[in-house]
């Protein structure tokens, strides 16, 4: 994984340096240690970093979720939180920021290196893909009876940041305005495969690029990309691919 600029926002100043000797150790560059709010905002404008490891608690007007949400808009900079809430309602309201990871204090260097990782390359390829797939696919108008263009990509690209989410019919669908019958039948004109299909095929390719780039575990790589356990990974790759995950990884 290439060397990354990496900003933390930490308001306990130990426990940021001790996030900073683990990335040194990793060969990263750490661009700054912000302590409040504010100070995290105009330290992402200044130094635009590759990656964000975000407290939630922090003083000032606004917590880390809120300053990650307001990052996601402004810059699409990748962020984890590294925090120790783990109630629901703190849960549920950081995944709205669709952070790229989320650890929990107390961590370990192997449980930090894992997510930056994750992070960094998940962040990469899903630019990646996104523009490969709408410069190679999306040049013309979908076919007649199929989603609009504009709602195609909007769907297309919700599921390629959140392959490792939940993503339902229902849910899909109501982000362009479809009922989830409609949606599911316009979907499968414009790119003919049925939603679930696609969205299998899409975590393959996502965990044939993992098992080929990274030495993650393949349970790891599994969880990475919204499969329940390394067996429904291998299932659906043995399917598609003719082998098994371990295999493919050593072909």
């Amino acid at each position: 994984m290439a060397h990354a600029r990496i900003l933390i926002v930490e308001d306990e100043i130990l426990v940021a340096r001790e996030i900073e000797s683990h990335l040194h150790d990793m060969a990263h560059a750490v661009v700054g240690i912000a302590i409040d709010s504010g100070s995290a905002l105009l330290q992402v404008a200044e130094t635009v970093p590759d990656l964000v490891l975000m407290d939630i608690k922090l003083p000032g007007e606004q917590d880390g979720i809120a300053i990650a949400g307001e990052i996601r808009d402004l810059y699409q900079i990748p962020v984890i939180y590294i925090t120790a809430y783990a109630d629901r309602a703190t849960v549920e309201r950081a995944k709205v920021t669709h952070p790229f990871g989320y650890i929990l204090k107390p961590f370990s260097e192997p449980e930090l290196r894992v997510a930056v990782e994750l992070a960094l390359f998940r962040h990469q390829t899903d630019k990646e893909e996104r523009s490969r797939f709408f410069s190679d696919t999306l040049k013309s108008e979908p076919p007649l009876g199929g989603l609009p263009l504009s709602k195609l990509r909007k769907v297309l690209s919700h599921i390629d940041a959140n392959l490792n989410q939940d993503l339902s019919l229902e849910t899909l669908g109501s982000s362009v305005g479809f009922t989830t019958y409609h949606f599911a039948r316009l979907f499968k004109q414009s790119i003919g495969k049925s939603v679930h299909q696609y969205i299998i095929h899409r975590r393959i390719e996502r965990a044939k690029q993992l098992l080929r780039e990274t030495e993650l575990e393949i349970a790891a790589i599994a969880t990475e990309c919204g499969f329940a356990n390394s067996s429904h990974l291998a299932l659906h790759f043995k399917r598609i691919v003719g082998i098994s995950p371990k295999k493919f990884r050593h072909f």
